[in-house]
C-alpha cells in the first residue's frame, strides 16, 4: 500500500512572493508538484500540507487530484510531515511518499522507482550526481578544501518510507530543523538507498530558478477569433479601438459600439472557451446602455487570467468603405497593446474595403475580424 504526502507549507521567502502559485505551462507549481504524483499512484491516498488558513484555496485548487485530506503544517518540516501522515492513517507496513511541491518536475518513473527502492529497504530518496567541482568554504569565504564529488549525490524529493520507520523518526530524533525526512533516518543509524533520479527534478527557490523550469513545460497556447458588425448612426461618436475618430457619423449600439473591441472581446471569451460578448454583457441590459467597450475586454482578459492565460499577440483587420482608418491606425494599435497589456509590435491592425460589394460597400456600416493567441502564464 502507497500513501502520498505533498508539503507545500513553507513561506517563500527566498523567492519573494508564493512560489506555489507562479504558473508553468497553464498550472500552478502546487498543481504540477502534486499531478507528478498522481500520475504514478493514480488512486493513492493523498494529503497536502499547506499554511494554516489555506486549506479552502488549497483543496479547491487540487480538487481534480482528489486529495484525501488537506491540512495545516507546522512550525517546522518535520511539524508538517508528521501532519500529513498522521492525516493519511497509514498501516505500519505501507509506504509513505514525501515530496515538495516545490518541485514540479518529477518524471513519472523516478516515483515508482524510488517507492520500489522503499519497499525493498525501507527508506529511499531520489538523489542526482553532482557534476560541478564542490568546495568546502569558511564563514570568512576561504576556501578549506576541494571534496570529492566522486560519492556526491543531490537528494531530491519524492522520498519514501515504511511508514513504522518514519514513525519511529517522529519519536527518537532530537527537535531541530531537519532538511529532509532521510537526514533525520540517518541521525538514527537508519539505512537509507540513494535512487538515481533526473537531474532536472529542480527545487524552485529563487526567481532566477523560475526561468529554467519553465523551459521544461510546453507552453499553453490558445487562439480565438471574433466578428462583430455595426452599423453607421448619426449624433454618436465613432470609436474604434478604444480611440475617437473624428467623422461625422458614429455607430449604433446599446453600449458605445466599438465594434473593433467587441471582436477582440469575442476573441479573448472565445481562446478561453468563456463562451461570448452577449452571454456576459447582454445587450438588453440597460447596466450596459452606452458603456466603454474597454470594460468588456478587460474583463475578458480577467477572465482568461483566472485559467492561467494571458493575451500573448492580437490581429484586427477592420472593413470599411469609409472613414479611412490609416490616419488613426497607429493610435489604435498603440491604444490596443495597452488595453490588453502587451508590447506594441505584438499588435496588428489592418484596414480593407469591400471594394463596394454588400452593406459595407455601401457604406452602411462597419465589421472588424480579430484574432487572439492566448498562452499560458
Amino acid at each position: 500500500m502507497v500513501g502520498m504526502v505533498v508539503v507545500a507549507a513553507g513561506t517563500s521567502r527566498r523567492f519573494g512572493s508564493d512560489k506555489l502559485a507562479l504558473r508553468l505551462g497553464g498550472r500552478s507549481v502546487l498543481q504540477r508538484a502534486v499531478g507528478a504524483l498522481r500520475a504514478a499512484f493514480p488512486e493513492a491516498p493523498l494529503a497536502v500540507v499547506v499554511r494554516a488558513g489555506d486549506e479552502a484555496a488549497k483543496a479547491s485548487e487540487l480538487a481534480p487530484f482528489r486529495p484525501k485530506a488537506v491540512v495545516p503544517g507546522g512550525a517546522e518540516r518535520q511539524d508538517s510531515v508528521r501532519a500529513g501522515v498522521k492525516a493519511l492513517g497509514l498501516p505500519p507496513e505501507a509506504i509513505v511518499v514525501i515530496h515538495d511541491a516545490a518541485r514540479p518536475f518529477v518524471p513519472r518513473e523516478d516515483v515508482l522507482r524510488v517507492v520500489e527502492a522503499a519497499a525493498r529497504s525501507g527508506a529511499a530518496v531520489l538523489a542526482a550526481p553532482v557534476v560541478d567541482t564542490v568546495k568546502q568554504v569558511a564563514e570568512d569565504d576561504r576556501v578549506l578544501a576541494t571534496l570529492p564529488r566522486e560519492q556526491l549525490v543531490r537528494s531530491l524529493t519524492p522520498q519514501a518510507f515504511r511508514v513504522a520507520l518514519l514513525l519511529e523518526v517522529f519519536r527518537k530524533a532530537p527537535a531541530g530543523h531537519w532538511t529532509d525526512e532521510a537526514a533525520a533516518l540517518e541521525h538514527l543509524g537508519v539505512p537509507v538507498v540513494a535512487v538515481p533520479g533526473d537531474p532536472r527534478n529542480l527545487k524552485l527557490t529563487r526567481p532566477e530558478d523560475a526561468q529554467l523550469l519553465r523551459g521544461l513545460f510546453p507552453p499553453t497556447v490558445r487562439v480565438g477569433q471574433g466578428v462583430d458588425v455595426h452599423p453607421f448612426a448619426p449624433g454618436r461618436p465613432l470609436m474604434l479601438g478604444g480611440v475617437r475618430i473624428p467623422w461625422e457619423l458614429g455607430l449604433a449600439g446599446h453600449s458605445d459600439a466599438d465594434v473593433v473591441l467587441h471582436a477582440v472581446a469575442d476573441a479573448i471569451f472565445g481562446a478561453a472557451g468563456e463562451g461570448d460578448l452577449g452571454e456576459h454583457f447582454p445587450p438588453h441590459d440597460p447596466r450596459w446602455a452606452g458603456a466603454d467597450s474597454r470594460t468588456f475586454v478587460a474583463f475578458a482578459c480577467e477572465r482568461a487570467r483566472a485559467k492561467g492565460l494571458v493575451v500573448g499577440s492580437c490581429d484586427v483587420t477592420v472593413l470599411a468603405e469609409k472613414p479611412r482608418l490609416a490616419p488613426h491606425r497607429e493610435a489604435v494599435r498603440q491604444s490596443l497593446a495597452a488595453l490588453l497589456g502587451v508590447p506594441e509590435d505584438a499588435v496588428g491592425v489592418k484596414a480593407t474595403t469591400t471594394e463596394r460589394l454588400g452593406f459595407l460597400g455601401r457604406g452602411e456600416g462597419i465589421a472588424a475580424l480579430a484574432l487572439v493567441v492566448l498562452v499560458g502564464e
